[in-house]
């Protein structure tokens, strides 16, 4: 008995030893997608997009110069068929574990989501942990372009993405977030960010508002920058919002880490102050519904610090302490108000999700309203915000020269 359960034993080792991965990739058989765009073409078929990365071995013997990629799209009516129509042209499939961001053009966003995306919802390869935006236009030429500004225009992108939410002015969603809301949109519909594709003479003369520089010695390039959101109502593009009314929107939502508030000087004509939003941040939503009329409460809680300055008179006591704080609160309640009159009112949407807080408190009463919520409900709703800003630290610069000594 003993020798047959060694037998057993050995034989099961060396079947673990010799067996192999059973859903291995060759690099030389398969293409390694970082990043893709959806577009949809005159013909109405989905166009997929891809970019994948120059592997060492791939790599012709004079080198490449420039970014390390390379991009092609093709079309079929459904995403898979045209993902499988990619072998065609290259005799290699593509391989989606490695995917960093995927992109949605803009006249794509207006038809219904659901018929371009449950591909990647459905492919075992997707983890799902890709960002997800749209572009101002098309996915394609984004994804063609080669900024100079990185080596890989995929991380890039990502990098952008995934840190929208310490800026403010645009909001970050990964692929399965949005893929969940879009599943179930009523009472909490889906929203992603904005890429804009834009050379650096437009951004420079639009954004920074200087004349470009008009030396010979130089080359301009494109340039990859994300504002805004895409706001989704069952499935198709509502309507999109600005840096601004991003900002209010993630406010409320409780989604920034960080954010800049310029308020004016006290005393003082053209001067600034900027406020850096810092230490706790809390938002409290309470969803109610009687006789008709649904109440929506939003309670804000925050901390901030000084970031810096133009103020030749400005004085850390109680007064401009309590000036700052109600500035801060005041801005940010604003804000919030601007938001959801364009999210609610214009494009009735609820991607704050104020239908999912009412359905976990009133189930039964959901059930009886949820077909008339964003139509007839929400924009009637009575909004109640209320903001509560603390100053948390005052700036690191009071011992500038220009700050007078009984500050300190």
């Amino acid at each position: 008995m003993k020798k047959t359960v060694k037998t057993m034993l050995l034989l099961s080792l060396l079947l673990t030893l010799t067996t192999g991965c059973w859903n291995r990739h060759e690099s030389d058989k398969v293409e390694y997608v970082l990043a893709a765009g959806i577009d949809i073409n005159d013909r109405g078929q989905i166009v997929l997009t891809v970019l994948t990365p120059v592997l060492e071995e791939m790599k012709p013997s004079g080198g490449l110069k420039g970014e390390q990629k390379k991009t092609l799209s093709v079309a079929g009516n459904t995403t898979f068929e045209a993902a499988r129509n990619y072998i065609k042209i290259t005799g290699r499939k593509l391989f989606w574990a490695h995917l960093q961001v995927l992109l949605i053009g803009e006249q794509a966003a207006k038809t219904n989501a659901r018929q371009y995306l449950d591909f990647f919802s459905s492919d075992p390869e997707l983890r799902g942990t890709a960002n997800i935006a749209m572009v101002s236009g098309r996915a394609l030429d984004l994804l063609e372009s080669s900024p100079d500004i990185s080596t890989l225009s995929s991380r890039y992108m990502k990098d952008l993405l995934s840190n929208t939410d310490l800026e403010g002015k645009s909001s970050k969603v990964l692929l399965t977030e949005f893929l969940r809301k879009l599943a179930e949109p009523i009472g909490g519909q889906p929203f992603m960010p904005i890429l804009h594709l834009i050379e650096q003479n437009d951004y420079v003369k639009s954004i920074v508002g200087m004349k470009p520089y008009q030396g010979k010695d130089t080359h301009q390039s494109s340039l990859f920058y994300a504002s805004g959101s895409a706001v989704f109502h069952n499935g198709q593009l509502a309507g999109t919002l600005s840096g601004q009314e991003t900002r209010g929107f993630l406010w409320a939502i409780e989604k920034l880490k960080s954010a800049i508030v310029v308020v004016p000087c006290q005393n003082e004509k053209d001067c600034h102050i900027s406020l850096e939003l810092a230490g706790e941040k809390k938002s409290v939503r309470r969803v109610t519904y009687t006789d008709g009329q649904a109440t929506i409460r939003v309670h804000i809680a925050l901390e901030f610090n000084i970031g810096d300055k133009a103020s030749t008179t400005f004085k850390t006591d109680e007064k401009s302490i309590a000036y700052l704080e109600e500035q801060f609160a005041k801005k940010v309640e604003n804000e919030v108000k601007v938001a959801f009159q364009k999210i609610a009112v214009d494009y009735q949407s609820d991607i704050f999700a104020f239908g999912n807080y009412l359905e976990d408190r009133n189930p039964r009463q959901w059930k009886q309203i949820k077909d008339r919520w964003e139509e007839s409900i929400l924009p009637h709703a009575d909004l109640d915000v209320q903001v509560k800003a603390k100053l948390r630290r005052t700036s690191r610069n009071l011992y500038s020269p220009w700050v007078k000594s009984q500050e300190l």
